[in-house]
C-alpha cells in the first residue's frame, strides 16, 4: 500500500517537474525519491524481537547504589541501508550512568548486547525495562518501533539514619537487655547478696560474702530478657496527610529502627497494614498484610528492608481495626513497637486490648502539627514509652519518652 501511494505522489511529481522545466529541481526531486524509496525498503519488512535477556547485578539497593544492568537481544527483520536502536525503558526516579541503549547499523548484526548502570533516587520498587527496539533508515524519514513485554523489578531499600541504642522493655526471659518484669533472674547479672533461704541453689551461694560474714549469703540477680521487637507500620491512607508527607519518613523510621536492633543481634520482626507494591505485578500473590515473624541475622535484615522497600499507602484497614485483626497473630514474647502519624480512637481502643493481655508496647510518632502532638498525648496517657519524629534528622537523637517524666 506504501508503495502504491509512492507511486502515485512520483507520477503528481513528475509531471510538475515537467511543468516547471528546471534541471536543478528534476534532480533534487529525484534524489528525493531515492531516499524515500530506501527508507520504504528499510521499515517496509516488519521488525521481530525473537529474544531479549536482562540480568541485574543485584535485586535491591540502597538508596544512590550502583545496579549493573546486562541486555541482551536478538532481533530480525530489518534490511536495506539503516540502523537498529535497542534501548531499555526506565521510570524517571532511575538515574542512569551510562547509556541504557545501543545504536547498530543494519546488515552487520542482529544481535546487541550491552551495559549500563543505574541507581535509585528514591525508595520504591521499579520496573527496569521494557525493551524499545527502533529501525530506521540512515536519512531519517522513516522509522518503525517495537516494544517488548519483558521486564525486572529493582526494590530500592529506604534511607536508613544512625540512631542511638535502643532499650525497649521485653517477656523474653533470659538475655540481654533489662526488663520490668520479674519473669526469671539472670545469673549472670550479679546485683547484690541476701540471706540464704531453704532451696537456694549452691550454685548461687556467693562465697566470698559466706566467708566474710560467717553465715551463707545468695546472690542477688537482676531479672533480664533479650530484645525481640515487632515493628507494626501503620500505612493506612486515612491516618496519613493528603499528600502522603509521612510516608517515607515512617518508611526510613522503620527500617533505622529495625536495622539498628538487627546490627545488635536482637530479634526484630515487621507487620504492616500498607499495600505491597508486588501485588499490582503478581496477580498470583494472595493481598495479606505484611507479616514478617521475628528473627535475626542478615536474612532478616535483607527481608525487612525488602519489604519497606516495597511498601505504599493502602485504603484498608485502619491502624485501629488491624490490631484487633492481628492481636492473635501479634508474638506475645516480642515487643510490639507501633510507629504511626497518629492515634485514632479506635486504635487506641486497640492498644488497651493488647496492654490488658500483657503485651509490652511502645510507639513512635512521625511527622508534625496538632495530630502528632495528639497522637504523643494519647500514647503517653496510656502508660507507654513514646518517641516523636519529626524530621529524619530526629532519628540521630531518638530516645523514648516516659510518662511522669520531663
Amino acid at each position: 500500500m506504501r508503495y502504491l501511494i509512492f507511486a502515485l505522489l512520483l507520477g503528481i511529481a513528475l509531471v510538475l517537474v515537467d511543468g516547471i522545466n528546471s534541471w536543478a529541481f528534476g534532480w533534487l526531486f529525484y534524489l528525493m525519491a531515492v531516499h524515500i524509496l530506501l527508507a520504504l525498503r528499510v521499515t517496509d519488512k516488519r521488525v521481530k524481537l525473537v529474544e531479549s535477556r536482562r540480568r541485574l547485578s543485584q535485586q535491591a539497593a540502597s538508596i544512590g547504589e550502583p545496579v549493573i544492568v546486562q541486555v541482551t537481544a536478538q532481533w530480525q527483520g530489518a534490511r536495506g541501508p539503516g540502523w537498529v536502536l535497542v534501548q531499555d525503558i526506565l521510570p524517571p526516579s532511575m538515574q542512569r550512568h551510562l547509556p541504557s541503549g545501543r545504536l547498530t547499523l543494519i546488515g552487520l548484526e542482529q544481535t546487541t548486547a550491552f551495559t549500563y548502570r543505574i541507581s535509585g533516587e528514591q525508595r520504591g520498587y521499579f520496573p527496569i525495562g521494557p525493551l524499545q527496539l527502533t529501525v530506521g533508515d540512515l536519512f531519517g524519514l522513516m522509522q518503525t518501533t517495537l516494544r517488548a513485554q519483558e521486564y525486572v523489578y529493582l526494590t530500592v531499600y529506604p534511607r536508613i539514619v544512625p540512631i542511638p541504642r535502643l532499650l525497649i522493655p521485653s517477656n523474653r526471659p533470659i538475655g540481654d537487655a533489662r526488663s520490668s518484669k520479674r519473669i526469671y533472674e539472670d545469673s549472670t547479672r550479679t546485683v547484690g547478696v541476701r540471706d540464704y533461704q531453704p532451696g537456694d541453689p549452691q550454685s548461687r551461694i556467693h562465697w566470698k560474702t559466706t566467708a566474710r560474714l560467717g553465715t551463707l549469703a545468695t546472690k542477688l540477680c537482676e531479672p533480664s530478657t533479650s530484645i525481640e521487637v515487632n515493628i507494626v507500620l501503620n500505612l493506612a491512607a486515612g491516618d496519613h496527610a493528603a499528600q502522603g508527607e509521612t510516608l517515607e519518613l515512617a518508611c526510613t523510621t522503620a527500617a533505622s529502627v529495625a536495622h539498628r536492633l538487627l546490627t545488635d543481634k536482637h530479634h526484630v520482626g515487621l507487620q504492616s497494614n500498607g499495600y505491597d507494591a508486588a501485588w499490582q505485578h503478581d496477580p498470583k500473590k494472595p493481598h495479606e498484610p505484611l507479616r514478617i515473624p521475628p528473627e535475626k541475622g542478615q536474612v532478616q535484615t535483607t527481608a525487612i528492608l525488602s519489604a519497606l522497600g516495597r511498601l505504599q499507602l493502602s485504603g484498608s484497614p485502619s491502624l485501629g481495626e488491624y490490631l484487633v485483626r492481628m492481636h492473635s497473630h501479634l508474638p506475645w514474647t516480642a515487643s510490639t513497637l507501633i510507629i504511626t502519624p497518629c492515634l485514632s480512637d479506635a486504635a487506641v481502643t486497640g492498644i488497651e486490648g493488647l496492654l490488658r493481655t500483657g503485651f509490652e508496647l511502645a510507639v513512635i510518632v512521625v511527622g508534625t502539627g496538632a495530630v502528632a502532638d495528639d497522637a504523643r498525648r494519647r500514647a503517653a496517657a496510656l502508660g507507654l514509652l513514646v518517641a516523636i519524629v519529626r524530621t529524619e534528622r530526629d532519628l540521630g537523637q531518638l530516645e523514648f519518652w516516659h510518662p511522669g517524666r520531663d
